[in-house]
């Protein structure tokens, strides 16, 4: 009796329990553009919004341009301080917006798993008495319906000089139903890190793995 209660109870956990992990995935394209025939250089620069509108004391426009900030020290950019001229206002933006949705319906079987104590052979006092602990599987099919939700998440960096003449380009953007930005932001302007100053023929299509958390 104690094995065929172990076998039940270990088959439950399994229909139950769900101990796999997916490392998401993201679907990056980049287009990028620069001014021909002058000479761009990793020089000082200082970060604007592109948007007006957009609040640039915010602690999310902050965060984010403190990770533009590291990408551009690595290109060999010089971040100027509060009173110095910059050759180069780099002007950000970040956002998302709505582009599809799809509802789907699928059929999935219900599972319904019960165990229980009972006496096949008659009452407690009959003299056929056998207990046994049972169980069993039952159910149909049910059908649901799942709507996605597909947004835009977008990057764009614009450099001008002094003069208002504009220097280079970067569009970067993932579609996906994630609306994270706090998340996705740092991975898009790491993906435009390569292309700062170049030129691509068309977008260029990326798969990004998500990093793996620290232990």
């Amino acid at each position: 009796m104690n094995r065929i209660l172990l076998t039940l109870l270990t088959l439950s956990a399994l229909i139950f329990s769900t101990g796999c992990s997916i490392t998401p995935k993201y679907q990056v394209s980049i287009d990028a553009i620069t001014a021909q025939n002058i000479s761009i250089a990793p020089s000082s620069y200082t970060i604007k919004a592109l948007d007006e509108k957009k609040d640039t004391q915010g602690l999310i426009f902050q965060k984010h341009s403190q990770k533009l900030a590291q990408v551009l020290k690595q290109k060999g950019y010089i971040q100027t301080t509060e009173g110095q001229v910059a050759k180069q206002i780099i002007y950000f933006d970040y956002g998302l917006e709505k582009v599809n949705e799809e509802t789907e319906t699928y059929t999935e079987p219900d599972i319904s798993f019960h165990m229980g104590w009972g006496y096949p052979y008659g009452g407690y006092y009959s003299p056929f008495f056998n207990p046994y602990y049972g169980g069993g599987f039952g159910g149909g099919y049910s059908t649901y319906r799942k709507t996605h939700v597909y947004y835009n998440r977008y990057v764009i960096l614009l450099a001008k000089d002094q003069f208002n003449k504009e220097l280079w380009r970067v569009d970067v953007s993932s579609v996906g139903e994630s609306k994270n930005l706090k998340k996705i932001i740092p991975i898009l302007i790491e993906a435009a890190e390569p292309y700062i100053g170049t030129s691509t023929v068309e977008p260029i299509q990326l798969v990004i793995k998500d990093k793996a958390k620290k232990k």
